[in-house]
Order: C-alpha cells, then sequence, then structure tokens
C-alpha cells in the first residue's frame, strides 16, 4: 500500500474528483510540485507564480480566478527565518533565537497574507503548505532539546502559528504536508542531510547533478572515488511524496466540496466491535477474547464518528437483552449501548434492519456505511439498498478507512452537526408520540417555530451551514446542483440571494435546516433536511418568503427551477404544491400574481430570526 492510499483512503469513495485548474503560488521548491503533480494529473492545468519574501502577487481577472478549482501555496521557510540561523553559534546566544522566532512568526503572518490575495479578494479556494520539521534535533546540546534554542522546535512553533493564522481567513485551509513527511519518512526526500536546516525542501537528481554532471563540473569532477548517486545511499520516495501530496490536494477538495459525504455508520457486532461471538465467548466464566489492538481502536472511532456529527448505529444478529447483560464483559470502557442512539439488535435479516436505521435517521443509502465481517451479510445489504458502501472484510483497515477518509471528514463543524445525533433521540420520542395521537392534535401539540434569516453575502454567519445544506442534502434538494463557496459568490455578485430557515419544537432545536436560493423571481434551488419532513414547514416557508417578496419588492410572478435527480422524489412536487404550474418558454415553473399561494400553517409560529434582521430587509 502506498503512502497515498494509506493516509488517505479511497474505500469510500464514489464520485471521481474533478479538478480542471489549480494555481500554485510558491517558491522555486513549487517547480518540484509542478514537475510531479503534471506526471501525476496529466488532464489538470497547473498555473505557477513564483513568491518568495514579501511579494506582491499579479493581478488577474475574475474570470480567471474563478477558473481556478483552488490555490496551493508553499512559503518558503528559509525566507521566513533568514539565513541568520546558519551562523549557529550566534543563534545560540541570548535571546537570539526568541528574536528569531518573534521576527520569524511576524514575516510569515504578512508573507500569508500577501499569498492570499486572490482569496481575500474572489474567495478562491486555497490550501496552505506548513514546513516539513527537521528529521532531528537541531540543538547544540542535548539539555536544549524541545526548548528556545532547537531550530526544529522553533519550526514546530512556526507551523502551529501557520495553523491559527490560517484560521482567521475564509475558504482556507491548513495543508499539513509536514504529517505526510512523518509518515513516508523525512529521510527518504527531505534535503536537511545535506544542506540547510532551515531550507526544508526535497533532494532530488539535481543534487546528484551538481557532482556528477559536466554541465556542473566540466570537464569532469575529478574526483578521487566514485560518488554514488544520493537514491544509492539514501533511497528515494519522492514519487511516494508528490502522489500522497496530490491526494491530500483532492481529498481537502472532496471535504469541502461535501463529495460522497457519509451521515450514517452502521456496525454490526461480533467480530467487528469485538473478537467472537458475545453470546458465545462472553460468558460469566470469564477468560473473554483479548480487547486490545484493532477492537479498542474501533471504539474510539465510533467517539469520533459521533464528534464528527456522523449517526452511529447497530445491526445485528443476536438477542437484545444478551448484549446488554455481556457489553461490559467486551467493551468494558469507553464505549456503551446507549452511545448508539439507533439500534436494531434482533434475528430478522439485516438488509431489512439496516433499511429501517436508514429511514430513522432520515439519509439515504448512499450517504451510509456498513461495517459487517460477514460477507454474505455485506453482499445482502449491497443487493437491497443500492448506493450503500460496505467495509469491514479485514479489522486491521476499518478504523483507518473510517477516519482517515475525505469522506468522513467536516471543512467546519456547525452547531448543528453538534447537535445531531440529540436531534436523532429527539426524533425518535417525537415519532413515537405521533402514534398517540391524531395528526392534527400532534402537530399542534409539537409547538413549532420558524425562523427565517436573510443571506447577501459569504461574510454572513450562517454561510458556511447554507453551503453544507445544500451539498450534503439529497432528498429534499430541488436541482441536486453542488456548490463551493467561490459560486456562491459569484451567484451573490449577479444578484442572488438566499434564504435559510432554523426550527425549533418542543423535543428539540433542530437548527438549520433549509436553505433557498433565490434571484430576481426565480427560486434557483431548495434544499431541506429530512428531519422537518411532513411538518407542513417547506410550503409554510415559501409563503412566507413570497409574501415578503410580494411587499417588500413588488414581486406578484415567481418561475422555479425542479431537476429530478436519483434520490429526490420528496420534493419534486414541492413547488406545485405551492401553486406554481408549468409555463410555456420557461425552464421551470411558474407562479402568477393572481395565483394563490399556501397559508402559513397554523400549527406553526414564523418569522424573521430578528427585528435586526427583518428592518434590514
Amino acid at each position: 500500500m502506498d503512502a497515498a492510499e494509506f493516509l488517505f483512503p479511497s474505500d469510500l469513495t464514489v464520485t471521481r474528483t474533478k479538478i480542471g485548474k489549480v494555481l500554485l503560488i510558491g517558491s522555486c521548491m513549487a517547480e518540484a510540485y509542478l514537475k510531479y503533480f503534471k506526471e501525476i494529473a496529466p488532464d489538470t492545468v497547473f498555473d505557477w507564480v513564483m513568491f518568495a519574501n514579501l511579494a506582491e502577487l499579479p493581478d488577474m481577472e475574475e474570470a480567471e480566478l474563478r477558473s481556478y478549482d483552488f490555490q496551493y501555496i508553499q512559503l518558503s521557510l528559509r525566507h521566513v527565518v533568514m539565513d541568520e540561523v546558519v551562523n549557529f553559534s550566534g543563534f545560540l546566544a541570548d535571546g537570539a533565537a526568541e528574536a528569531i522566532l518573534a521576527r520569524g512568526q511576524q514575516i510569515l503572518r504578512l508573507m500569508l497574507d500577501a499569498a492570499l490575495k486572490h482569496n481575500k479578494s474572489h474567495n478562491v479556494p486555497s490550501f496552505v503548505a506548513n514546513f516539513f520539521v527537521p528529521q532531528v534535533p537541531v540543538v547544540g546540546a542535548l539539555d536544549q532539546i524541545g526548548s528556545a534554542k532547537d531550530f526544529a522546535a522553533i519550526v514546530r512553533r512556526l507551523n502551529d502559528e501557520l495553523a491559527s493564522l490560517v484560521r482567521h481567513y475564509k475558504n482556507v485551509y491548513l495543508a499539513d504536508v509536514d504529517a505526510i513527511g512523518n509518515s513516508i519518512g523525512k529521510r527518504y526526500f527531505l534535503e536537511d542531510a545535506i544542506g540547510f536546516y532551515s531550507h526544508s525542501a526535497y533532494w532530488g537528481p539535481v543534487n546528484d547533478a551538481f557532482d556528477l554532471s559536466p554541465t556542473y563540473n566540466a570537464p569532469s569532477s575529478g574526483r578521487i572515488e566514485r560518488l554514488p548517486s544520493m537514491d544509492e545511499v539514501y533511497g528515494s520516495h519522492a514519487d511516494q511524496l508528490f502522489k500522497a501530496l496530490w491526494r491530500q490536494m483532492e481529498c481537502l477538495v472532496r471535504t469541502i466540496n461535501q463529495i460522497d459525504m457519509v451521515k450514517l455508520v452502521i456496525f454490526d457486532l461480533d467480530d467487528t466491535m469485538w473478537r467472537g461471538q458475545i453470546a458465545e465467548h462472553y460468558g460469566e466464566a470469564g477468560g473473554w477474547p483479548v480487547l486490545h489492538g484493532w477492537p479498542a481502536g474501533i471504539w474510539e472511532a465510533v467517539q469520533h464518528l459521533r464528534a464528527r456529527g456522523i449517526i452511529v448505529a447497530i445491526c445485528s444478529k443476536n438477542e437484545e437483552t444478551l448484549v446488554r447483560e455481556r457489553w461490559p464483559r467486551a467493551v468494558p470502557m469507553w464505549l456503551t449501548l446507549d452511545d448508539f442512539p439507533l439500534r436494531e439488535i434482533n434475528w430478522r435479516p439485516k438488509a431489512e434492519n439496516v433499511g429501517n436505521i436508514i429511514k430513522a435517521a432520515s439519509v439515504t443509502p448512499r450517504s451510509t456505511v456498513f461495517v459487517d465481517d460477514n460477507p454474505v451479510e455485506r453482499e445482502s445489504v449491497r443487493a437491497a439498498l443500492p448506493g450503500i458502501r460496505t467495509i469491514g472484510s479485514n479489522p486491521h483497515v476499518t478504523r483507518r478507512i473510517l477516519l482517515w477518509s475525505a469522506e468522513t471528514q467536516l471543512a467546519f463543524r456547525s452547531q448543528e452537526t453538534a447537535k445531531r445525533e440529540e436531534s436523532i433521540r429527539q426524533l425518535q420520542l417525537r415519532e413515537s408520540d405521533r402514534g398517540a395521537l391524531s395528526r392534527d392534535e400532534f402537530l399542534q401539540s409539537l409547538g413549532c417555530t420558524v425562523l427565517v434569516k436573510h443571506i447577501q453575502s459569504s461574510t454572513h454567519p450562517d454561510f458556511a451551514r447554507s453551503l453544507e445544506l445544500l451539498n450534503k442534502t439529497n432528498q429534499f434538494n430541488t436541482t441536486g446542483v453542488r456548490w463551493n463557496a467561490a459560486q456562491l459568490e459569484t451567484f451573490f455578485g449577479i444578484g442572488g440571494e438566499i434564504f435559510t430557515f432554523q426550527v425549533s419544537d418542543k423535543y428539540t432545536d433542530y437548527g438549520i435546516v433549509g436553505v433557498i436560493l433565490y434571484r430576481e423571481g426565480t427560486f434557483a434551488q431548495f434544499a431541506m433536511s429530512c428531519r422537518v419532513l411532513g411538518l407542513e414547514i417547506e410550503t409554510s416557508v415559501m409563503h412566507f418568503i413570497m409574501a415578503h417578496l410580494r411587499a417588500t419588492a413588488g414581486r406578484t410572478e415567481f418561475v422555479a427551477r425542479v431537476f429530478e435527480t436519483d434520490a429526490n422524489m420528496v420534493c419534486r412536487d414541492i413547488f406545485i404544491r405551492c401553486g406554481f404550474e408549468p409555463a410555456d418558454g420557461v425552464v421551470g415553473l411558474q407562479l402568477r400574481g393572481a395565483a394563490p399561494i399556501p397559508s402559513i400553517a397554523g400549527h406553526l409560529s414564523m418569522g424573521f430570526a430578528s427585528e435586526t434582521a427583518m428592518a434590514a430587509e
């Protein structure tokens, strides 16, 4: 397994990552990126802008900037700390190292800000590489390891500073190349074995050329002994390194654009959550299977998935009372059965149980991963639920796939993400109460409040959540179109607006669950979480927004667009239910001024999120 696949698993990838054009901004070291990336991704266009010190980036036309999928920024460590560190006696003088770090942090801030010129002006998605930390302590004596007088420690501090600075910009993310170097082994590529510690660069064929090529040693080197190539002495993993660097970029693109994102992971129990069978191997007699190794790793993986807002569930052919009784023997710490909000532990077919869990979680099979050690069960679930992803044959790779795949990462952790598990629990309680009341009684009992917000720029605090909803919602998504931040920035620039709405009832605060894209009389897209489906919220929100637009903008006619996807059957008639009809010469549906629009459902309380927001309208 090469480093790219090890660090960035592709097991959960369904949709190919399409990267058409990339802007590289960096020092001469970026030339190596350019060479290798062109070989790895021959269908991608790469432009390189030389950048060092505090150089001013050239101006570029908006259309050209919009054409880049992202820009990749490689800052030069040598230009941050300067060659002063080469004089190591001076570096060790009292106060010298501290001054170098303080100055380096200041230069780093200014360099990063200059390199992000196009991000600041046009919100170009940006990945910023950190620095390769020297592979040994760089000290004058052993008692200085890790101190202010350890240059390796200074580079770590600069990496920490860079990570902190990146978080102050929109649509900018850290590319942790040092972590990749640590995994591959820096001895196979890092130049600090032969060159400056502050260079943080790669060695390669050019290093051999300096001594072996007539171009540099005309007419010949004249050395007494044959000089072996660098690869003979150290071995080169440059191919693995650059493949991993490119794969990291692909995964960053996949994460921020939420491609093939996982919302639900369903776990089998026996030989998946623990070794052996709970009915046969975890009785009172003791001598239970060892918990060390992969089982403990799976338990921690479950907790990390929960923290990312991914719902975890159990589907097992077992007796639930026995599982609950023996759970402390199989999983003695760190994880409880109640950490799983959805459970199907019975003897029914697993495909049926998995389908029930997916329905209860209000997701689709294609946003679900099923983990089971039994190949027959995995195949039966795949056959019954097309699009679901299944893993579990090798427990030594399961944790890595679940935690390191781009499809289970978050670009940011929203309030809705943090509350998703509790929302699922309350949803179950709500559905339980639904069965005890008539529909009207149930709806009236909810005390449901809907608050609408109006977004007109990417600076709005709810912009990121809007982007998340547009890209993660499949079932209630009227077009299925996916967006990135730059595209929405363009949408705003041509008069586009976004309306979002958040919902709460007596059971829970669901957070922002819906987003509507609107421009000059056209509802371009409507996406909503299925957790609030069936409460008449979607038609009521449309009534509220259209009434608002009629009152404030004088709009009497509206157009709505709906494109059928393989998953959006539940929302294809949303605009029809709101009074829209097919119209000649219009791509979509049309509502004329004289046509009735639905009223706000009587059980809902609806308004703008605040008086300030309403006044701004």
